[in-house]
């Protein structure tokens, strides 16, 4: 039977508007709530029960996400030996069309990248890897944010499912992992790899590697080093050296750790730009004029270096908490504290030194400048917490 003439409970199939593989995506309605849906239909090869099966549980697994960077999936289900994935549809188009057209600046590539990279965290904390992340499967919404679809070789950890079997097989090799290419054991770090060579593609317009054959471009990810960006773009090198790390013990650990890199270049490039390319706007808007900046620099220096930080949060609420006198024992823990914050930024692991500063914060001097610095720009939300507990005397 033609997906046309399926017979979708709750959900009525209008035109086809796109294909690839084994699937099928069609514009369609969804009755009850009334509302125009994307279906995703996917006919394995002789109607293999076992797929399905697989797919049914790993829709069912997307279907529980709940992340504006992750479509949304309203239904999914078997009908008459064919996989159904009903999901919001998104109609800024996919990635690989923007980059196909070109146009795509610096800040616009981070902040697709940090989008993306807040969707994998999402699912990688409920155990689940994508194994497939390409640029076809990074769609844009009305807003112009970046959304991760197309789980459909999704893996959950520890699980072993037909499908992704043959995802493995399948995937695309441009933006496979060498792990993955090698045919062994993943985890997360597998999907921050082939996010970096969609970031390299974003920044220059064309694959990391390419090759005559499947084999070639394997190779290529398991033994060549990434050729280097321009002159123009080499301040996003330590990045992608990061992302596209042969070891994955070399790469950023987690989405999160990546997230944390990403937004303070996201704020560095907003800051020196002070304006967005249309659709995409950056985690922070900056919108003082140039004065403005020059009178928060030298207010910065006078509260740092000559009157105290006292004055410079004095327009922050007032509280009955109190600030404690160190002990001398507390001074040299604080000291080690800030040791070793420093130390962990010098490294690159804003997690651990994210840790650190929070603890200079709540246990000894809320108003510690280093540490308020940089919680402003990593945690903004633990940042007012500490504005609003934190006395102005």
């Amino acid at each position: 039977m033609s997906e046309e003439l399926l017979n979708i409970p709750n959900f009525k199939i209008i035109k086809e508007i796109g294909k690839g593989g084994m699937a099928k995506v069609f514009l369609g309605e969804q009755l009850q709530p009334k509302r125009k849906v994307a279906i995703k239909i996917v006919s394995p090869n002789a109607n293999d029960p076992k797929i399905l099966d697989d797919l049914k549980r790993e829709g069912d697994t997307v279907a529980q996400f709940n992340h504006p960077n992750i479509v949304t999936v309203f239904a999914c289900g078997v009908v008459e030996k064919n996989y159904y994935l009903a999901m919001e549809i998104l109609s800024g188009g996919d990635l690989k069309q923007k980059i196909e057209k070109g146009g795509l600046c610096d800040l616009d590539v981070l902040n697709i990248t940090r989008d993306v990279s807040g969707a994998l965290a999402h699912s990688h904390k409920r155990k689940t890897l994508h194994r497939d992340i390409k640029p076809e499967n990074i769609m844009f919404n009305d807003e112009g944010k970046a959304v991760l679809l197309d789980f459909g070789i999704a893996k959950a950890q520890g699980q072993i499912s037909e499908f992704t079997r043959i995802g493995a097989v399948v995937g695309t090799p441009h933006y496979m992992s060498p792990e993955r290419a090698l045919g062994k054991e993943i985890d997360e770090r597998s999907d921050l790899y082939a996010l970096g060579v969609v970031m390299y593609e974003m920044l220059i317009g064309k694959k990391l590697f390419e090759g005559e054959d499947t084999f070639a471009v394997s190779y290529a990810h398991v033994h060549e080093p990434p050729p280097s960006l321009p002159d123009d773009k080499k301040a996003l090198q330590p990045i992608l050296n990061k992302l596209l790390a042969k070891d994955p013990d070399d790469r950023y650990q987690s989405a999160d750790q990546l997230s944390l890199i990403l937004n303070k270049w996201i704020q560095r490039l907003g800051r020196s730009n002070m304006s967005t390319t249309q659709g995409f706007v950056p985690i922070t808007e900056f919108r003082a004029k140039s004065s403005k900046k020059i009178i928060y620099l030298l207010s910065t220096v006078i509260a740092l270096g000559v009157i105290g930080i006292g004055t410079w949060w004095s327009m922050q609420e007032k509280i009955e908490i109190k600030t404690l006198d160190l002990t001398p024992a507390q001074k040299v823990e604080l000291g080690t504290l800030r040791k070793a914050a420093k130390s962990f930024l010098k490294f690159e692991n804003y997690g651990s030194a994210e840790l650190n500063y929070k603890k200079i914060l709540t246990d000894f001097d809320c108003k510690d400048a280093d540490a308020r610095g940089f919680i402003k720009d990593y945690n903004p939300g633990f940042y007012q917490k500490i504005l609003a507990e934190c006395p102005d005397n």
